[in-house]
């Protein structure tokens, strides 16, 4: 085999890296402008590589940083907050990997192309009327770092995304136009629930039917060791945060000031935290949780509304610790269910068990979808297939 010249292995190494990038290189290296490389930036930088692959697309690195830097979803502020990029990276290739599917499914179910690329081209007219004419919605697009082009495709892709879930819930004609999924929540089925909700404990539960559980509002103070006693050993801190708890106690008890003014003065959050509403089993879980105790439980049941708790201990996970004060502000007294003959009631009943249904449906279908999609690497079709069954 004739050996290649140096210039031809050069064009072949560069025509790999722009089929990865997706680049039309010319014939030859020699007419290519020389790279201005930078030694502080990553490869990432210049080159784009696959990741993974979901049906019929590949999910790029490119991909993961986009979705990394879109203010409309979570992943740049989890980041902000301290989040480790490489957990924060995988999240995002099997969400890529889970809405590619589902937007290969809407593709592949029937659904006219001509009808889609007119839904497509009036919602972009629409959104040129809304922001004022083409040059105002074309800066826009430049501030979401998109190009006409990429709206277009995103919407379309939308289109054929919820398409399928629609026609997989029932909720619009699927390709044959016709209704495939049973919506009909039967009377029968409607009433049992009904009884179920109006005897449970759940404040949820009794929402749905016109109840409401017992409930207290908190107020709290957050006492930090490491605030209020760097000086002094975890102990000895804790002791003395104890007494200074205490004297607060003492002092809003006895009318010499009060907890909101505690709270601004010495709380962790000065004072900014929001009140905690809660049932009384709710409070239980928190005692239990937080306070490795029943004490606040016992405090939430029986005190009066103005009375302040004893000081309570906490101790994070990362081990520091504070003392922590309660206030009981106000005291929501239950209400009882709304007979069934209310026809609120049996809307919202309806409305319930409907979302309930659709949840279902929709793991159950999305499960199909992992199970008969290529992916790659494959280890994320355990992986979908467990946030499924868990719940997204």
């Amino acid at each position: 085999m004739r050996a290649l010249s140096s210039d031809q292995q050069q064009s072949r190494t560069l025509t790999r890296c722009a089929a990865i990038i997706g680049l039309a290189l010319p014939a030859t290296a020699q007419e290519l402008p020389a790279p201005s490389l930078r030694p502080d930036l990553p490869v990432s930088a210049y080159l784009d590589w696959g990741v993974g692959i979901s049906g019929e697309k590949v999910i790029t690195i490119s991909d993961i940083l986009r979705a990394e830097s879109d203010p409309s979803q979570d992943w740049g502020r989890q980041l902000q907050l301290g989040a480790q990029r490489g957990p924060i990276q995988i999240s995002i290739l099997q969400d890529l990997a889970m809405t590619q599917l589902e937007i290969d499914a809407g593709r592949t179910r029937g659904f006219d192309p001509k009808l889609v690329e007119s839904l497509v081209e009036q919602h972009f007219e629409r959104q040129v009327e809304r922001y004022g004419g083409a040059s105002s919605f074309t800066k826009r697009l430049n501030d979401w770092r998109m190009t006409p082009t990429r709206f277009r495709t995103e919407v379309t892709s939308d289109l054929y995304r919820y398409a399928w879930r629609d026609s997989s819930l029932g909720k619009q004609p699927g390709p044959t136009g016709r209704v495939s999924v049973d919506r009909y929540i039967r009377p029968g089925y409607l009433y049992s629930t009904y009884k179920a909700f109006a005897e449970s404990a759940d404040p949820e539960k009794l929402m749905v039917v016109g109840g409401s559980a017992e409930e207290v509002i908190l107020l709290r103070i957050i006492l930090p060791v490491d605030e209020h006693a760097p000086e002094l050993e975890p102990d000895a801190g804790l002791d003395k945060v104890t007494l200074l708890a205490e004297q607060l106690r003492t002092q809003v008890l006895e009318g010499e000031a009060t907890f909101e003014a505690q709270a601004s003065a010495w709380d962790a959050n000065r004072g900014q935290g929001e009140p905690i509403q809660r049932t009384l089993d709710e409070i239980l879980g928190m005692s239990r949780t937080f306070h490795n105790s029943d004490l606040l439980h016992e405090f939430a049941t029986a005190a009066q509304v103005g009375h302040v708790s004893a000081p309570l201990p906490f101790e994070a996970s990362d081990g520091r610790r504070a003392m922590v004060l309660y206030a009981l502000s106000e005291r929501l007294t239950a209400t009882p269910p709304k007979p069934f003959s209310d026809l609120q009631v049996q809307q919202s009943l309806r409305e319930h068990l409907l979302s309930e249904l659709d949840r279902r449906r929709m793991t159950r279908a999305r499960l199909h979808l992992v199970q008969k999609s290529h992916l790659h690497p494959t280890d994320l079709r355990p992986v979908l297939m467990r946030h499924e069954i868990q719940g997204r």
